[in-house]
């Protein structure tokens, strides 16, 4: 019996990692807001980008926990693109672009920690998870 579940186990691993490819490669990062109680602030925003600065396509971006004391409003917008200097797309970065942007809003007279975390899907097929813990004051 435990043989049998430990196949379908590993089975299930190995189907979810053919069809899905892109969650294999998944890329975490964690930053730090600091918020004023029941003021919206902006806590995220992407975009993906061809190197002559156009846009590749839209990314889904989705909130997958949090807040637990506010609100978080996904708008399709205006974003800064922050490529890397390494990256031929950096230039990209002086203007803005086409993407998605989060805003964050405490409950009124909440103080003290909150956190939410986004999964973002880009066009390209890229998988990332941003968390970011916000410092309400």
């Amino acid at each position: 019996m435990v043989f049998r579940a430990t196949s379908v186990i590993t089975g299930l691993a190995v189907l979810a990692f053919t069809a899905f490819p892109a969650a294999a490669y998944t890329r975490s990062s964690t930053y730090q807001k600091t918020a004023l109680s029941g003021q919206e602030i902006y806590v995220f925003g992407g975009t993906t980008l061809n190197p002559d600065c156009s846009s590749a396509g839209k990314d889904d971006v989705r909130v997958v926990s949090g807040p637990s004391h506010g609100n978080v409003k996904l708008v399709h917008g205006k974003v800064h693109p922050s490529y890397a200097k390494s990256n031929e797309r950096s230039k990209c970065n002086a203007r803005m672009a086409d993407g998605v942007k989060a805003l964050y809003r405490s409950k009124p007279g909440f103080t003290g920690w909150d956190q939410v975390t986004f999964s973002v899907h880009t066009y390209e097929g890229n998988a990332f998870r941003f968390v970011a813990n916000i410092k309400v004051e």
